[in-house]
């Protein structure tokens, strides 16, 4: 079985489509794995959901989706 599997969708970063374990929000709203988002902002200043050109590439941790994450994976 995944490790991911039966995860909210919350969970799953809409880049890798793999469970977050480093989630941060990004300034278009929306949270994704932070090596993630740090690979596509190499690359691009777009959101990966959008399209729409960023004002800004700074990051902040999702501390609050973190701890969500950590405590479904004690249960599973």
């Amino acid at each position: 079985m995944a490790a991911d599997q039966g995860a909210l969708p919350s969970f799953i970063c809409p880049i890798s489509m793999a469970l977050m374990t480093d989630p941060v929000t990004c300034c278009d709203g929306h949270t994704y794995q932070r090596s993630s988002i740090e690979t596509w902002l190499r690359h691009r200043l777009s959101s990966p959901l959008t399209g729409a050109l960023l004002p800004s590439d700074h990051l902040v941790p999702n501390l609050a989706l973190r701890s969500a994450i950590q405590e479904w994976q004690e249960r599973h």
